[in-house]
């Protein structure tokens, strides 16, 4: 009766932590990367490195955490550490760029530790949920509450503090950190196991012991090289995958990710008894395996498949991969195993599939994706230096073709939503991009139509050159104050003859968009198979845990 009632009230609990837990990430992973380029003017490369303080961070710390938490404190008292000196990293970001006092090297080393704390949280709350819960298997009802977090603290940032265009959200993330880090305190004592029995080896070291079982072995290395193309290969392709190949309110359509993990993490308790762990391994595998070939495909259809894919994709093999090593794990050694699966699938896995993306983009990189405009077709602003002027060539990105945020999936843009309802939807920038889509109205771009072209539609508002040169956001053609309408019309011909290799050209809309984007095809195609390798060979010779069919 005692144990019932010790455990009647655990599972909120742990929901509540669970949603802290992400929202902490969310928080800033979501507005970072605009709010650095846009604000903070940092390069393409620092804000790379400024996200993967988290995968470092998994790296870094979680094999000397994990066994710290086994063997000499609680580990939620070693969360409670942990999240205080995060959250106050984080505080401290949002007081820089708050004060404008920011840099990049100060920002990154906060970050760094910020990741470094964050990430052996991960595997330390898993051994706290995976201890208290009556029942291991339910788990994923507990770990559905870091996907609403992280979804509830984006749209709260959205639409209260600003978005991407305030350094609120680090404000926010610190907060939430520190609230968790005294939160943590409250949860049922998860108490170190101590000195390890006589013939065991200590924690740390001791981890190393499961791979003397050769179907160990093979589960980690299998979901080790399936991590590698999968979250941090996945999420940097997805949205410039979806604008290049046309398809429709392309960041709204990244939602769909969102309520697909939640349901299929609700689903992973009742499959787990049903088909054990190997088989759902195996599913979450060739999920990943299929949602890369229906990418691969130039069809809308498969890409909603693809992005519809995701629950059964991130819930089925992270997931279902700490749940595996739970079940295998020694109890003095469960807290290092959860560690050590956070260093792989999180850490080392994520670090080498965001390199990983960056080879690959660059070496399928696109045609074609701006044209240059020499200096001696603009007039100088009164606000840049002649000799600076005369140095000065403009690359500015191509005119969209059917941009339709006009489609029924805008409505999936949650903060955009929320944001209307509230009487506080922002005027949407045009950022004085040229719609060919609207301006041809379904006929080829050739010639005879580019001079057909209405002036009004063609030069919209004048822009200086140093708004040109610097932010590079304007309309590929739009002059300065003296704008010309046969010189937009003349640069619009050029780079159309450009793509078509001839003069006397006829484009289509995917004759456009194809010369833009990047080699999609072969940007899945090669991740797609070496996930299906890994399928192939934990399908031959993985292992379900011992006790898999035991628990219900």
């Amino acid at each position: 009766m005692s144990d019932a009632k010790s455990t009647s009230g655990i599972y909120p609990r742990l929901c509540i932590a669970y949603f802290c837990q992400f929202a902490i990430w969310g928080a800033w992973a979501g507005a970072l990367g605009e709010f650095a380029a846009s604000f903070l003017k940092f390069s393409g490369g620092e804000i790379g490195s400024l996200y993967n303080a988290i995968p470092f961070g998994a790296v870094i710390a979680p094999l000397f955490i994990g066994p710290i938490a086994d063997r000499y404190f609680s580990a939620q008292k070693v969360i409670a550490l942990l999240h205080l000196i995060g959250g106050l990293a984080l505080l401290t970001c949002g007081w820089l760029c708050f004060s404008g006092h920011q840099s990049f090297p100060i920002l990154m080393g906060l970050m760094l530790l910020s990741g470094i704390c964050f990430m052996p949280t991960m595997g330390l709350f898993n051994s706290i949920v995976f201890k208290h819960l009556p029942n291991a298997n339910m788990a994923p009802r507990v770990f559905v509450f870091g996907t609403i977090g992280w979804i509830v603290v984006n749209l709260v940032i959205a639409a209260f503090f600003g978005g991407a265009e305030t350094p609120w959200f680090f404000i926010i993330a610190g907060v939430v950190s520190v609230f968790l880090a005294i939160y943590s305190l409250t949860l049922p004592d998860t108490p170190p196991k101590g000195a390890p029995a006589p013939g065991e080896k200590s924690a740390g070291l001791g981890v190393m012991s499961l791979f003397k079982d050769f179907s160990f072995v093979i589960f980690v290395l299998c979901a080790f090289l399936a991590s590698i193309p999968a979250c941090n290969y996945f999420f940097p392709a997805l949205v410039p995958f979806l604008t290049q190949r046309g398809y429709p309110s392309p960041v709204a359509l990244t939602t769909i990710d969102q309520f697909s993990e939640i349901i299929f993490m609700l689903a992973l308790p009742f499959c787990i008894p049903r088909f054990g762990l190997k088989k759902v391994l195996l599913v979450g595998m060739a999920a990943w395996s299929v949602r890369y070939f229906c990418f691969a495909q130039p069809y809308f259809a498969f890409a909603l498949a693809g992005l519809m894919l995701h629950g059964f994709c991130y819930t089925f093999l992270y997931v279902a991969s700490y749940m595996y090593a739970e079940k295998v794990a020694p109890a003095h050694l469960k807290a290092s195993a959860q560690s050590m699966m956070v260093f792989l699938l999180l850490g080392v896995g994520q670090v080498l599939g965001g390199y990983g993306y960056g080879y690959m983009s660059e070496k399928y990189s696109p045609q074609h994706t701006n044209v240059t405009v020499a200096q001696s077709q603009l007039s100088p602003a009164d606000d840049v230096s002649l000799d600076d002027y005369a140095k000065a060539t403009f690359k500015v990105p191509i005119p969209a073709w059917d941009d339709d945020e006009n489609s029924a999936f805008q409505y999936l843009d949650l903060a955009k939503q929320v944001n209307k309802m509230l009487g506080q939807e922002k005027e949407e920038s045009k950022d004085r991009k040229i719609d060919l889509g609207k301006l041809l109205d379904g006929k080829p771009l050739t010639p005879a139509t580019i001079d057909a072209m209405d002036e009004s539609q063609l030069i919209q508002d004048k822009v200086q050159v140093s708004q040109l040169s610097l932010s590079g956001i304007n309309a590929i053609f739009v002059d300065d104050v003296t704008a010309d309408v046969q010189y937009v019309k003349g640069n619009l011909k050029a780079f159309a003859a450009e793509i078509a290799g001839k003069e006397d050209f006829s484009l289509t809309r995917d004759d456009w968009l194809a010369a833009q984007a990047r080699d999609w095809k072969s940007i899945f195609q090669f991740p797609a198979i070496l996930i299906a390798v890994c399928f192939l060979i934990f399908l031959a010779f993985g292992k379900a845990p011992v006790d898999d069919k035991k628990e219900e």
